[in-house]
């Protein structure tokens, strides 16, 4: 199979992404990363202090306390996608962006019913006593996920993985026959890969 998903859990090393990719040989790399994004990390800005994107609602809550908890157990949330799309240009490999645009998100987490906001907003609380290294049951949490908060996991789970999906099979289209290497987050990794039919790492 010509593509293959990495799973990531956001915190990897930039020597542990640049030593898959040279491992793993990419034509081209698919990062979760949409244009909005990318251009903020080109710009070497922080995502939560972008305009459109300032603190306003629960996303950019969650957004700031994870890159703070990043930063105090000196962490660099997010630096497996920085150094993907990094490594991309300065080995001049193609690249292609798989996730939804992060507005698009923002808007899904507008529409998720107060309930499901307040409860959210609980755990936000109760992850600030959590170390971001503690291991985690992806498939327990995932599933505790969908119980709880049934609407939320459709626009944030289930929704993105059909959009990350989609994205995937459209570099196929156009990268016909290329070694494509996917850098996502291994939430994401079983079911994208159901879809596409593919293999992940």
């Amino acid at each position: 199979m010509k593509t293959k998903l990495i799973p990531t859990n956001h915190l990897m090393s930039k020597a542990a992404i640049e030593g898959i990719l040279k491992d793993e040989g990419p034509e081209v790399i698919g990062i979760e990363l949409c244009e909005f994004r990318e251009a903020s990390i080109l710009d070497n800005q922080e995502i939560e202090n972008i305009k459109e994107n300032k603190n306003e609602g629960l996303l950019g809550k969650i957004t700031s306390k994870i890159n703070q908890k990043a930063k105090e157990q000196n962490l660099d949330y997010g630096s497996d996608m920085k150094t993907a799309l990094k490594y991309s240009i300065e080995n001049n490999i193609p690249r292609v962006l798989v996730d939804m645009p992060i507005l698009k998100i923002q808007e899904l987490f507008s529409k998720i019913p107060k309930e499901e906001q307040k409860g959210f907003a609980k755990e936000l609380t109760e992850f600030e006593s959590e170390s971001l290294n503690k291991k985690v049951n992806e498939e327990e949490v995932l599933t505790q996920l969908k119980k709880r908060y049934p609407i939320a996991f459709e626009f944030l789970v289930n929704m993105r993985n059909l959009y990350i999906a989609n994205q995937i099979l459209k570099a196929e289209k156009e990268y016909p026959g290329k070694r494509i290497i996917i850098i996502l987050g291994s939430a994401h990794v079983k079911n994208v890969s159901k879809l596409i039919g593919g293999q992940n790492g």
